[in-house]
């Protein structure tokens, strides 16, 4: 939690609200300035529901019944500033509508707030990147005004969703599919085939992307298209989603340098007839590179090999600690799935190179970026 005002004083406030049906609940720690007062002139009735809730903090003057200048949904006065600020209410936010709103407050005069039953913590983020205020019934909140400065991290989790689409697993091969050809139109059988899922799977799928407006559809029955209009959002949504259930075994393999590596250990693994796909750093650096050290090389192993045999055969030793080698695994092979040969080869699709890499804690979300810049396009 970060709260912070000049002479201030701090209290707690807790309140429950319902907007359009939706019951939001908070408990925060305000601080809010003695010597300079806020004020709050709400014009449009839906949001003065939800900022009724300011009229209880001690030191803010709530106004209403006169109209913001200048088509604002609020005017916040701190300091003796007036600010008109937007308001805009959302069920949820995530990945695949975080840009929408974005690109809406870019446009706009004043600072925008987004209140929103649900909100990701990567539309937060996304959110807070471009300084846009945002409230979630959570209980997390953002806000950097004039006189009001609010920073608070709920400890309360976001519950998983129960959609069977959620972009997990084999589910996510469907997205990867239209990632890897933006260009090409659908049939809900062909996409299914390409992926290596079932039509109905895939149906599912695409009707939620549809419902999110990421991809839009043509025509009716069996002709039915569907083609990818947001790849950038469906990129997003996908890594945001996604969880990395491998298995890791650590491994050191004596080389003269991170490249002399990860083509040594490749090599090693054609030879033993292992499937395999380079992936995160190691692998950006040849597709893309970037003036960056690759201390690990990190490696998909099919599910069905045997890590120990294969350190065995190749000459890697198994560590626990400090290895320069990482063979990861998923029993389904989904991080196989559109690999690419270049060079001799086999890389992870660059779609699963960017996920991989932006979850290097290390510099995983500048090579992440670079990648996602100068390859993927979007």
């Amino acid at each position: 939690m970060f709260v912070d005002t000049a002479a201030g004083v701090s209290f707690e406030l807790v309140w429950a609200v319902s907007l359009c049906g939706l019951l939001f609940t908070f408990g925060i720690l305000f601080m809010v300035s003695v010597n300079n007062p806020v004020s709050i002139n709400i014009g449009l009735e839906l949001e003065a529901e939800v900022l009724q809730i300011l009229r209880d903090i001690p030191g803010l003057d709530v106004q209403t019944g006169h109209a913001p200048a200048d088509g604002a949904d609020a005017v916040i006065r701190g300091a003796g500033t007036p600010t008109p600020i937007a308001i805009e209410v959302k069920t949820r936010v995530n990945a695949a509508n975080v840009h929408q709103i974005i690109y809406q407050a870019r446009g706009m005069s004043m600072p925008m707030v987004v209140i929103a039953r649900d909100m990701t913590g990567g539309a937060r983020a996304a959110l807070a990147a471009e300084g846009i205020g945002a409230i979630d019934g959570l209980g997390n909140i953002r806000l950097e005004l004039p006189g009001l400065l609010v920073r608070i991290e709920s400890a309360a989790r976001r519950p998983r969703p129960k959609s069977r689409t959620t972009l997990l697993g084999k589910t996510s091969l469907v997205a990867q599919a239209m990632l890897l050809d933006t260009g090409r139109t659908w049939h809900v059988n062909e996409l299914a085939e390409h992926a290596g899922v079932s039509p109905a799977l895939a149906h599912r799928v695409l009707q939620r992307l549809v419902d999110l407006e990421i991809v839009a559809s043509q025509g009716a029955g069996p002709s039915k298209q569907r083609r990818l209009v947001e790849p950038s959002a469906l990129l997003d949504l996908w890594v945001e989603e996604h969880r990395d259930r491998s298995r890791r075994h650590l491994a050191f393999m004596l080389a003269s340098g991170s490249e002399d590596l990860a083509a040594t250990v490749c090599h090693s693994l054609e030879l033993i007839g292992v499937s395999y796909a380079l992936t995160a750093a190691a692998a950006i650096a040849h597709i893309a590179p970037i003036l960056t050290n690759v201390p690990v090389v990190e490696v998909w192993l099919a599910g069905s090999a045997d890590p120990r045999a294969v350190c065995a055969e190749i000459g890697a030793d198994e560590v626990t600690s400090g290895p320069n080698v990482v063979f990861r695994q998923e029993r389904d092979d989904v991080p196989l799935a559109f690999r690419t040969r270049r060079d001799g080869v086999w890389f992870a699709n660059v779609c699963r190179l960017y996920f991989d890499a932006s979850r290097d804690p290390q510099r995983g979300q500048e090579q992440a970026a670079h990648l996602r810049r100068e390859v993927i396009g979007f």
